[in-house]
């Protein structure tokens, strides 16, 4: 258990509204039964599935007043119904007594960590849609996702992202976004803002002030937007401005990024190095124009302190007390928590947290009154958004069942497909196919889970015609052996058609999770193989695009993710549908299916026309 003797527990009041305005992650935890197994110099991998004692007890204890879970956290609807059950039990133990803001980033697409839920293919698929539809998919994607968040007791989604993605090379947003039109990007913000909360879930419109014109991922270092201010007004700031006029959105992410026509003053980092201020520890931007300017009422919450952008540059003290005294209100995975020794220094963490906020208070008294207000706005929320449910345990577990992945919500996500893939190239009207003509198709493949769902779109619609199913063959590049490229051109040389598909994404650390994935080294190898992979399936696909072409024999490519990067490819294929969605699924049996690889397939034989438009422009 805690050894806490030194600590003279409780804590003062400025200690308990600093625990307050803490959002810890509780990822991993390797003490409690396992600790013995885990030697000083390893990282902690044990998750958090079930909430141990001596974490129950820091929360109660500590007053924090926000837990963020990830995909580790999450096996499946009962295990963390149980998770945050008594996740709020210990909370409200505490001298505070009040419930905890659970948050978790269920965005959809690119970012989704309770893999079970319906999670749709993300905020650009969304951005398709809006010519046809306008805020249809927007409102019902996030009815969904605030609805199955709600019956697991997750009462704040780390969504929707409102930046407005202007540059191609960005690596952390690209599909994230709605598109590149600001107008377009905030009407679609308030339809998720007010979807999310209509079913109890508090939404978070991020990054303030905007991180849609970066080409460094702030996970891995500190952008810089080097915008005049009439191009800020117009672009980055439009989104949030109309979403706090049209909605109530209950909290707004901060961005670890420069603005410098924003605010130019500067700070000195842990190398005594003056740097210009994140907008995260900017009172300029948080207090003077997002709180006053804007009138926003709600709650600042800043990304992830343990992100490069920030922890880089400061130490966890000083970044806490920086965003605190900007205006921040939630200082969101600024200390880890992984070891019953931890938890000791956690408590220490947060007595040095106050007392450099009492020197800064000391230097500026209405620092003090701002806390306060801070703690009561956040309360504020916790009684419209964190009441706890009456209802036992195994009452939310059948409510669970009932609500979450459902037929109807399903159905939403194959609707979302069909309505937001993007024909980017028909060369010579290759498609429709003529299905009697196709005896024989090559798929050229990442691996066999692509194979699978991709064979599943084409059975299904070559049954829908009323054809002979063709023979498909495969190179399933994942298996990659010297011969390959050989045996692929022989079965290439057979087909009537190719098949193709490729995932094209910018690498992000938040695909992987967060910046503690990078310090694991077995996932880092992961990471990094899962990169030169890609590299060596683009370059295979290349090669074999241009046999096709060669040949004479049509092709097909299925673009996956990010519509950016596929001018390689525009002049060696003869269509390319675009999915903006890389994700493959199982369904109740177990069978591999794609909403994407459905609606390319249903497009590819003339089954429906191509209605998603492109949100963005391409170079």
């Amino acid at each position: 258990m805690i050894n806490s003797n030194n600590l003279a527990l409780p804590f003062t009041d400025l200690e308990k509204i600093i625990a307050s305005k803490m959002a810890v992650d509780i990822r991993y935890f390797c003490d409690d039964g396992h600790g013995d197994k885990v030697k000083p110099e390893q990282l902690c991998l044990y998750p958090v599935t079930q909430l141990p004692d001596a974490l129950a007890e820091m929360v109660t204890k500590s007053g924090i007043g926000s837990v963020v879970l990830f995909a580790e956290n999450l096996v499946d609807s009962n295990q963390v119904i149980q998770l945050t059950h008594d996740l709020q039990q210990a909370a409200i133990k505490s001298v505070a007594g009040q419930p905890l803001i659970i948050s978790v980033d269920q965005e959809g697409g690119r970012v989704v960590r309770f893999a079970k839920a319906t999670a749709f293919a993300g905020n650009m698929a969304i951005g398709a849609t809006y010519p046809a539809h306008g805020v249809k998919f927007a409102k019902a994607t996030s009815e969904v996702i605030g609805q199955e968040l709600k019956a697991l007791g997750i009462n704040n989604n780390y969504a929707p992202v409102v930046d407005v993605n202007t540059n191609a090379d960005n690596p952390v947003i690209n599909t994230r976004s709605y598109g590149e039109d600001p107008q377009r990007v905030a009407k679609l913000g308030v339809a998720a803002v007010k979807g999310f909360q209509q079913q109890g879930v508090m939404a978070t419109l991020k990054h303030f002030p905007g991180h849609g014109d970066t080409h460094v991922d702030s996970h891995l270092g500190l952008p810089m937007v080097e915008h005049d201010l009439s191009i800020i007004n117009k672009q980055d700031l439009a989104p949030f401005q109309w979403a706090i006029k049209h909605s109530d959105p209950a909290m707004i992410m901060t961005a670890h990024i420069q603005y410098p026509a924003l605010d130019d003053s500067t700070i000195e980092n842990n190398e005594g190095e003056l740097i210009i201020r994140p907008a995260t520890m900017s009172r300029k931007i948080l207090t003077d124009l997002l709180r006053n300017k804007l009138a926003y009422e709600g709650i600042i919450a800043t990304d992830a302190l343990d992100m490069a952008g920030i922890a880089h540059y400061f130490d966890e003290v000083t970044a806490v007390v920086e965003t605190f005294v900007a205006g921040a209100d939630l200082a969101v995975m600024p200390f880890k928590i992984r070891s019953n020794k931890d938890i000791d220094s956690f408590y220490h963490y947060i007595r040095d947290v106050a007392r450099v906020m009492q020197q800064k208070i000391d230097a500026t008294p209405l620092l003090m009154k701002e806390l306060k207000q801070s703690v009561a706005r956040i309360n504020g929320y916790k009684a419209l958004y964190c009441q706890l449910s009456p209802n036992s345990i195994a009452k939310k577990s059948q409510f669970a069942e009932d609500f979450i992945a459902t037929t109807e919500h399903l159905t939403l996500e194959q609707r979302l497909a069909d309505n937001a893939v993007v024909l980017l190239k028909n060369k010579l009207t290759t498609l429709p196919i003529a299905t009697q003509k196709i005896a024989r198709i090559h798929l050229f493949v990442l691996n066999w889970q692509e194979f699978r769902a991709l064979k599943r779109a084409i059975v299904s619609r070559w049954q829908q015609a009323g054809q002979v199913i063709p023979e498909v063959s495969a190179t399933v590049v994942a298996e990659f052996d010297q011969s390959m490229p050989l045996s692929s051109e022989i079965k290439l040389s057979k087909a009537d058609l190719l098949i193709a598909t490729i995932d094209t994404k910018i690498a992000s650390v938040v695909d992987i999770g967060g910046m503690e994935d990078l310090n694991v080294a077995k996932k880092i190898k992961g990471y990094t193989d899962a990169e030169q992979n890609k590299v060596s399936y683009q370059r295979l696909l290349t090669e074999q695009l241009k046999h096709a072409q060669q040949q004479n024999i049509a092709s097909i490519l299925i673009a996956k993710g990010s519509p950016y990067l596929l001018t390689p490819y525009t002049d060696i294929t003869d269509a390319i549908l675009v999915t903006f969605d890389d994700r493959i699924l199982s369904d109740i049996n177990g069978q591999d299916y794609s909403p994407g690889y459905n609606t390319s397939m249903a497009i590819a034989v003339g089954k429906q026309a191509a209605l998603g438009k492109l949100p963005i422009s391409l170079k």
